[in-house]
């Protein structure tokens, strides 16, 4: 596995990205940390969601260095293990909201990278230039929708769609539906969704946050992942990075209605395979 590119960037010039993006011996991943609209900080750092994403992503680090796992859901289980440790040495008592993350992650051996994720993130395997292989959901989006249009249809008070975020989170944590999200609470429930790629058909990887799939997803500035796969082989990620924030500042950026954040931080990773012809 070979680092070809990286790009990280926050969605508000005015605070921390809470994303990020790393790579450790034969492991890769994104971490998209959820936004604490609350502004809880009982855990150390300037916030509790940043507390998550450093643990995590140092985690990841040392998981990775010693080239041992080669399967996400063993990875994703030391995870919860490391941060259920934390948080009890830490005993927060105050703790209102847990804080959670999306995690997208690719484990390689020498046959095959197996690429899985919690939450949001996105995978994609290329061979050349064809998509063979795509780990994504549109549910977390869907219901996000869902919530927008409510508020403004019912006129929602900032309190009441406060507590919907967190009525929501709550559910994602604790497994109640076919996703979830990645937290320490003593009651998480993992829904890993992954996939196992032969080396073969994988000569690229591509790792985002949902930030960076609004380039797809919402904003149209790429019909597909084979057309932005292309751009960021040739261009860079960055590239595709500044795209997404100069469509963000346009008028049809801000009037895209079905986001509480008219732009997010972005986190991305692409791989190659070292092995590849």
């Amino acid at each position: 596995m070979k680092v070809l590119d990286i790009t990280e960037s926050p969605g508000s010039p005015a605070k921390p990205t809470e994303d990020r993006a790393g790579s450790s011996g034969n492991l890769a991943w994104v971490i998209d940390g959820a936004t604490d609209f609350s502004n809880e900080s009982t855990l150390p750092g300037s916030s509790n969601v940043q507390w998550l994403v450093r643990l995590v992503d140092q985690s990841l680090h040392d998981l990775g260095a010693v080239n041992k796992y080669t399967r996400v859901i063993e990875v994703f289980d030391r995870l919860g293990e490391t941060v259920r440790a934390e948080l009890a040495s830490l005993a927060p008592d105050d703790l209102r909201n847990h804080p959670c993350c999306s995690i997208g992650l690719a484990a390689f051996d020498a046959d095959s990278v197996e690429v899985g994720r919690i939450g949001d993130a996105t995978l994609v395997t290329y061979q050349e230039e064809r998509v063979t292989r795509e780990v994504s959901t549109d549910f977390f989006d869907a219901r996000e929708a869902q919530a927008v249009e409510r508020s403004r249809t019912s006129l929602q008070t900032r309190p009441a769609i406060m507590a919907g975020i967190s009525a929501r989170r709550a559910e994602y944590i604790k497994g109640v539906h076919g996703e979830s999200v990645f937290s320490g609470h003593p009651e998480a429930v993992f829904k890993v969704h992954r996939a196992t790629v032969p080396l073969t058909e994988a000569d690229t990887v591509l790792i985002c946050t949902d930030g960076f799939a609004r380039a797809i997803a919402d904003y149209r500035i790429f019909t597909d992942w084979q057309g932005l796969g292309r751009r960021a082989r040739d261009e860079g990620l960055d590239r595709i990075t500044s795209l997404i924030r100069q469509y963000e500042a346009t008028s049809a950026g801000v009037s895209s209605g079905n986001k509480f954040k008219s732009a997010d931080d972005v986190a991305a990773i692409l791989l190659g395979n070292e092995g590849r012809r």
